[in-house]
């Protein structure tokens, strides 16, 4: 930014001439970061008054982006422990050979060498792993505590979860925000309720990615009023014409309460139990012994049982939206409608790695990037090379 304030002429126009050094843009950065990601919902009105957002259908998704952090200087569990148990290894033995000496006046006082150097790395070594436990994560940054470990163009390394949502009418980008943890799991919620801060409100449909097709992204996203069409996972619907016996193909009946097979055998309620703080009904088949397509269904020999949890209703309900007329096409769109901003973010502007050091700093920055999207995509309705909408 400094150099452009110099050598770039639309920038020296911009400024007035005004050349700032590096430290003087950081300051100006550091003092204004919720300013900064306001900018994204001033681009956005902009548009909509203009009349380029639609907000009759939007797409999410995200993106990984390198964090600063080194992998060099990371903690890592599995190295961790494997550490621990040599340290410990070495420890058991200098001190096998301490009891050894013990009897010999010359060696009665003197510690093995290198065993006060173990018996301090063990210590470091579960200071480390603590630390693991305490954020919840197999891998940590001394330096970046936010960032996680993650997939970042095509390698794992220490990075943050871009996400984004994108309106259909010419890309421009409705909602923002930077999460540190790889998955999109949990977040089709709160993205759209991104978009009503942004925006103002949510768009008539929402399409999202597999990764957003938990049970609980689905059911929260209903609860919440949101109209949603996502590309659901292989264990949640299979392909049409796929396994006929899939868990999705048992119908539940919610007053007798249990569920019926593809050939109209029954499952009754057999208990229920709680993973990881969820609650999970199970359905066993009671008719297995004399079932002809036993085999075929479940190769349990106690029968098939079928799995139901709190949202699987709702799950249900969008696996019968899919096949309405029309939804299939709309999920094809959604590459279309949010990939183009992720392309232009790290080929165009060739963002790959963040230049901060924690969550908040990097929100800033992404917030900056979209509306700088935004701003491309309304010089073009501008400079005549897209067509401006009443």
């Amino acid at each position: 930014m400094e150099r452009a304030c110099l050598e770039n002429v639309a920038v020296m126009w911009l400024t007035g001439l005004e050349t700032p050094d590096h430290n003087t843009i950081w300051r100006f950065w550091d003092e204004n970061r919720e300013q900064l990601r306001g900018l994204l919902k001033q681009s956005v009105r902009v548009a909509a008054d203009m009349g380029l957002v639609g907000m009759v259908l939007n797409a999410v998704d995200g993106t990984k982006i390198q964090a600063q952090a080194s992998l060099r200087t990371g903690k890592y569990r599995k190295v961790l422990k494997a550490a621990l148990e040599k340290v410990e290894g070495s420890i058991v033995e200098m001190e096998k050979s301490l009891q050894e000496s013990a009897g010999d006046e010359l060696n009665a006082y003197r510690l093995p060498e290198g065993l006060a150097d173990a018996r301090a790395r063990k210590e470091e070594i579960e200071r480390s792993l603590k630390e693991l436990d305490e954020a919840g994560t197999k891998s940590l940054s001394p330096h970046e505590p936010d960032a996680r470990m993650m997939k970042c163009s095509g390698k794992k390394t220490f990075g943050y979860n871009g996400q984004a949502v994108s309106d259909d009418r010419i890309g421009i980008v409705v909602g923002a925000d930077v999460v540190a943890k790889e998955s999109d799991d949990g977040l089709l919620s709160e993205m759209i309720e991104k978009v009503e801060e942004t925006a103002g409100d949510a768009a008539k449909e929402t399409l999202a990615d597999k990764g957003y097709s938990a049970a609980e992204d689905i059911g929260k996203a209903e609860e919440n009023g949101y109209e949603i069409l996502v590309n659901l996972r292989k264990n949640v619907a299979p392909p049409d014409g796929e396994d006929s016996f899939h868990s999705s193909h048992f119908a539940y009946d919610a007053e007798r309460d249990c569920c019926v097979c593809p050939i109209d055998g029954i499952l009754t309620y057999q208990r229920t139990y709680k993973d990881r703080g969820k609650t999970v009904r199970v359905y066993h088949c009671t008719g297995y012994k004399t079932c002809l397509l036993r085999e075929t269904c479940s190769s349990n020999k106690r029968g098939r049982t079928i799995k139901l949890g709190e949202h699987h209703q709702a799950v249900e309900r969008q696996r019968q939206k899919q096949k309405q007329p029309g939804s299939k096409a709309k999920l094809a769109r959604r590459a279309v409608i949010i990939e183009p901003v992720f392309a232009m973010i790290k080929d165009n502007l060739e963002f790959r790695r963040w230049s901060f050091r924690n969550l908040d700093g990097v929100k800033t920055q992404w917030a900056l990037m979209c509306t700088t999207v935004n701003l491309r995509k309304l010089y073009r309705v501008w400079a005549g090379f897209l067509p401006a909408y009443a």
